[in-house]
């Protein structure tokens, strides 16, 4: 018996499955990677497979549940803490970034390959993400609502900042910075803005209607055309200049 075929015997830890299926499905696609591949991966024949999973499915099943588990894990408890709104948000952003960082493999399989799930699965995993994204949701509303953050759009802060801090598994490397530092790097930048506390210039003002946009282009085109009419006029009096001094000449 292989070395292999004794390991399949003993068992396959789900977290070694999952995390072999999920680096492959991240380098290769999922499409592209086959059961024997996970097999080779773990060192195992392909038939031992079978004994933990039914289909290549599965695995990706697995895969979103493991990433959902483990972010919710992490970061459902600090939302019902007592610390005021903006320190448990701090947290949770914290927390959210850690478990992004130790599982970039599985984030990109979790956003790109939703595709590939059968119908039912991926409403079940749109279900999920909204939820998950109520308890921001959630936080922000009661920090808006004790004058701790800007009273904005509850969900569009929220998918602002859940992007930034998914969008780490296309660049996250461990030598770009610890997960703390990064996260700390995000809440500033959510908390104050890209603006010097000397800078001081605010958002520029949104006009109130189309008229109102328009009217700096206006301005500018009737001062353009006043300009035209003065320099037309200087033109014709200089014509008739020219034409007095031919007329008087011997």
């Amino acid at each position: 018996m292989s070395t292999g075929d004794r390991r399949g015997s003993r068992g396959i830890a789900r977290e070694a499955l999952l995390s072999a299926a999920a680096g492959l499905f991240a380098r290769q696609g999922y499409r592209a990677t086959t059961l024997d591949d996970v097999a080779g991966a773990l060192r195992i024949r392909k038939a031992s497979l079978y004994h933990y999973i039914r289909s290549k499915e599965d695995l990706l099943t697995g895969i979103y549940d493991r990433i959902f588990d483990r972010i919710e894990e992490a970061v459902r408890p600090l939302a019902s803490e007592g610390w005021p709104a903006d320190e448990r948000l701090r947290r949770m952003i914290h927390a959210h970034v850690a478990v992004v960082a130790a599982e970039s493999s599985m984030l990109a399989v979790a956003f790109r390959e939703e595709a590939e799930l059968g119908q039912a699965k991926q409403a079940a995993i749109r279900r999920r993400k909204r939820a998950y994204e109520q308890v921001f949701g959630q936080v922000i509303a009661e920090g808006q609502a004790a004058g701790l953050l800007r009273p904005l759009q509850t969900g569009l802060l929220v998918r602002a900042l859940l992007g930034m801090c998914n969008w780490m598994y296309q660049w996250y490397r461990p030598e770009r910075g610890s997960p703390e530092a990064i996260a700390g790097e995000f809440t500033l930048l959510l908390e104050s803005g890209w603006l010097a506390a000397d800078a001081r210039r605010g958002a520029f003002a949104r006009p109130e209607s189309v008229d109102e946009a328009l009217a700096p282009v206006r301005d500018a085109v009737r001062r353009s055309r006043a300009e035209l009419d003065r320099a037309s006029a200087e033109l014709a009096r200089a014509a008739e200049r020219l034409h007095d001094g031919l007329a008087r000449r011997p």
